[in-house]
C-alpha cells in the first residue's frame, strides 16, 4: 500500500458527506492547489502500473519472504510487550524457523534462478495460504487469516495476530494460549513450504563444491 500525504494535512472529510468531488478538487491536492489532487491520482496510477508490469514480467515473483519474517518478529514483540502472561516460547521459535527458511529460499532463488525458477515461484506464490486457519478466528470463523484481521471493536482497521490479541483483550488466557498454538502451526507450515527440499539442497551443494574446485584448480 502507498499514498501521498502532507505533514500538515487536516482530517475530517474522509467517509463523510463532505468527501465529495468538489472537496477533492479544491482541497485534496498539493498545498490547496485546485485540480492538483487529480495529478496525484495519475501519478499513483502510473506507479501501480509499473509495479504490475514488474510483477507480471519478473522471472521470480518479486516477493521477499524475509520482509514477512521481519513483520512476524515485530508482531511477536508487540504481543510480548503487553506482558499478558502467555507462553510465547514456541511462537518465537516458529518465527526463527520461518526466518531461516526464508533466507534459504532467497539464497536458492538468487543463486539457482534458472534451475529452480518454477519451484521458487510456486513457493512464493502459495506461502500466504499457509497463514489461513480452517477453523477461523474465535467467534468469527469467516476470518481465516491468522496474521491480520480487523479488531472486533473497529471492524475496519487491522491488527496483528488477531486471535491472540482478541484473547488478551478479553482476558481469556486459555483461549490466548490456544491461539498461540494455532499461529505457531501456521507459521511452521509456511516455513516448511519455503524451505528447499533435500534434493534441491544436495544439487546446490554439489554445484558450490564444483565451483570451489574450479577456483582452486585455477
Amino acid at each position: 500500500d502507498f499514498s501521498f500525504s502532507k505533514a500538515n494535512a487536516t482530517y475530517g472529510q474522509y467517509h463523510s458527506i463532505y468527501d465529495s468531488f468538489d472537496w477533492v478538487d479544491k482541497f485534496g491536492g498539493i498545498n490547496g492547489t485546485a485540480g492538483s489532487s487529480f495529478k496525484l491520482m495519475v501519478d499513483a496510477a502510473k506507479l501501480w502500473g509499473v509495479m504490475a508490469i514488474r510483477l507480471a514480467t519478473s522471472k521470480i515473483v518479486p516477493i521477499d519472504p524475509l520482509v514477512q519474517a521481519d513483520a512476524l518478529v515485530h508482531y511477536t514483540s508487540a504481543i510480548e510487550e503487553q506482558q499478558s502472561g502467555l507462553d510465547l516460547g514456541a511462537l518465537k521459535e516458529a518465527v526463527t524457523t520461518f526466518q531461516e527458511a526464508a533466507a534459504q529460499l532467497n539464497l536458492q532463488c538468487s543463486s539457482d534462478m534458472d534451475q529452480y525458477m518454477d519451484s521458487c515461484n510456486e513457493k512464493l506464490g502459495l506461502v500466504e495460504r499457509q497463514f489461513l486457519s480452517q477453523e477461523g478466528l474465535p467467534g468469527r470463523k469467516w476470518f481465516k487469516h491468522i496474521l491480520q484481521a480487523p479488531r472486533l471493536d473497529l471492524g475496519y482497521a487491522a491488527e496483528a495476530f488477531p486471535g491472540i490479541q482478541q484473547a488478551i483483550d478479553e482476558g481469556n488466557m486459555t483461549l490466548g494460549q490456544e491461539q498461540v498454538a494455532v499461529v505457531v502451526d501456521c507459521i511452521l507450515s509456511a516455513a516448511d513450504l519455503l524451505r528447499p527440499t533435500e534434493q534441491e539442497l544436495t544439487v546446490r551443494h554439489r554445484r558450490e563444491a564444483a565451483h570451489q574446485s574450479g577456483e582452486t584448480s585455477e
